[in-house]
C-alpha cells in the first residue's frame, strides 16, 4: 500500500513537471536557436505556429537583432496577446519587415491600437490580424493611423468588427494604397455589408483601369450595385466599351447609364440577358449623357411596345449605326414604330431578328 501511494506521487510529481515545462513559453536562448534554424533556410521569412511565445516570447523577436532581415513574420497561435504585440511595437529590428501576420493570438481593441501607433513597422504593406478580438474601436485606430499608410492588404476576418467599423476601414484616408481587405465573418448588419461590397467593387475597377484593362470592366460587373459604383468613379469617362450581358441588371441600371454624364465617350453598349423592360428602355431612348453611342444591344429583356416606340423616336440614340432588340416583347406596334422610324436612319443591319 506504501509503495502504491510513493509510486503514485511520483507519477504526479512528474506529470506536473512535464505540464509545466509544456506550457512554458518558447522564449530567450531557446527561441533564438529556433529563429536560427528557421532563417537558415529562409533569411528573410520566419514562420512560428502553434508555437506558445506569450509575452516572453514576443519580448524575444522585438529584442533580437536576427529579426534585421526578417520581410515576412508571421506568428500564428503563439498567445502573444496585448502585451505581446506591445514587445514588438518597441522593438528596432524590423525595419525590412513588409508583412506582419498575427493570427489567432488573443489580440484586442488595445493591440490594434498599438499597431496603429507604432513605427517599429516604416515599411509595412501586408497586415493580417486573423481571427483576434478586434472591434470596431481597433478598427478605427487602424483607419486612422498616419504610420500604415503603406499597406496595401489587411486581413481582419474573423473578429468583432461592426457597422462602424466597416465605414471607418472603408473611408479610410490614411489607406489610400489599401487594394485588399478582408472582413468575412464579422458581425456587421445589412449597412455594412452594403459598404463592403461597394469597395470591393471599386477596387476591382481601380484595378482594371491601373491594369489597363478598363475596356473590358464588363466582365467583373454583376448586379445594379455594381453599375452604381462604377459611374460614381472617374474611371467611367473614359470608357469607349461596356459589355454587361448577362450581368443581373433590373431597370435601375438602364436608368443610372441613360442619365450619367460619365459616358459621353460611350460608344457600344451591351445590355443583352438582363431584366430591362418598357421602364429602362424608355430612360435610354431620352438619354442625354450617350451621344456618341453607336451600337446598343438589348437582346434578350423584356422590352414591349412602349419601349420600342420610345426608342424608334429617340433622338438621342439618332447616332445608332447597329440596335439590337431580338426575343423581347414586342409587339406589331412597336414593330411598325421601329420600321418607320424617322430617327433611326444611320442602322446598317435590320432591327429584328435572333442575333
Amino acid at each position: 500500500m506504501a509503495r502504491t501511494l510513493f509510486g503514485t506521487v511520483i507519477w504526479i510529481s512528474l506529470l506536473i513537471i512535464f505540464s509545466a515545462a509544456d506550457l512554458a513559453p518558447l522564449a530567450g536562448a531557446d527561441l533564438e536557436k529556433y529563429i536560427k534554424r528557421k532563417l537558415k533556410h529562409h533569411p528573410t521569412v520566419l514562420k512560428l505556429n502553434d508555437k506558445f511565445l506569450g509575452e516572453p516570447g514576443a519580448h524575444t523577436l522585438a529584442e533580437s537583432p536576427l529579426m534585421d532581415t526578417v520581410e515576412t513574420l508571421i506568428i500564428y497561435n503563439g498567445a502573444i496577446g496585448d502585451k505581446g504585440v506591445k514587445m514588438l511595437a518597441k522593438s528596432k529590428h524590423f525595419s525590412k519587415l513588409t508583412s506582419l501576420s498575427i493570427e489567432t493570438d488573443q489580440i484586442t481593441d488595445l493591440g490594434a491600437k498599438i499597431i496603429s501607433e507604432s513605427s517599429a513597422f516604416p515599411k509595412l504593406k501586408k497586415l493580417n490580424l486573423h481571427h483576434n478580438n478586434i472591434g470596431d474601436r481597433g478598427v478605427m485606430s487602424l483607419a486612422g493611423s498616419r504610420l500604415l499608410v503603406n499597406l496595401t492588404e489587411l486581413n481582419l476576418n474573423y473578429n468583432q468588427i461592426g457597422d462602424m467599423g466597416v465605414w471607418r476601414l472603408t473611408h479610410s484616408k490614411n489607406l489610400k494604397d489599401l487594394r485588399k481587405l478582408d472582413l468575412a465573418y464579422n458581425p456587421f448588419g445589412k449597412k455594412g455589408k452594403n459598404l463592403y461590397e461597394r469597395f470591393i467593387i471599386a477596387k476591382s475597377i481601380q484595378q482594371s483601369f491601373e491594369e489597363n484593362r478598363l475596356q473590358d470592366i464588363g466582365q467583373i460587373l454583376s448586379g445594379d450595385l455594381s453599375i452604381e459604383v462604377l459611374l460614381s468613379l472617374p474611371y467611367a469617362s473614359e470608357l469607349l466599351n461596356l459589355d454587361l450581358k448577362n450581368a443581373g441588371l433590373s431597370n435601375s441600371s438602364a436608368i443610372a447609364i441613360a442619365k450619367s454624364k460619365k459616358l459621353k465617350k460611350l460608344e457600344n453598349l451591351d445590355l443583352s440577358g438582363n431584366n430591362i423592360d418598357d421602364m429602362g428602355a424608355i430612360a435610354l431612348a431620352k438619354t442625354q449623357g450617350l451621344q456618341n453611342l453607336k451600337r446598343l444591344n438589348l437582346n434578350f429583356n423584356r422590352i414591349g411596345d412602349k419601349g420600342a416606340i420610345a426608342i424608334a423616336q429617340s433622338v438621342a440614340l439618332s447616332n445608332l449605326v447597329s440596335l439590337k432588340l431580338g426575343q423581347n416583347r414586342i409587339g406589331g406596334e412597336g414593330s411598325r414604330a421601329l420600321e418607320q422610324s424617322e430617327t433611326l436612319k444611320s442602322l446598317r443591319h435590320p432591327i429584328f431578328g435572333f442575333y
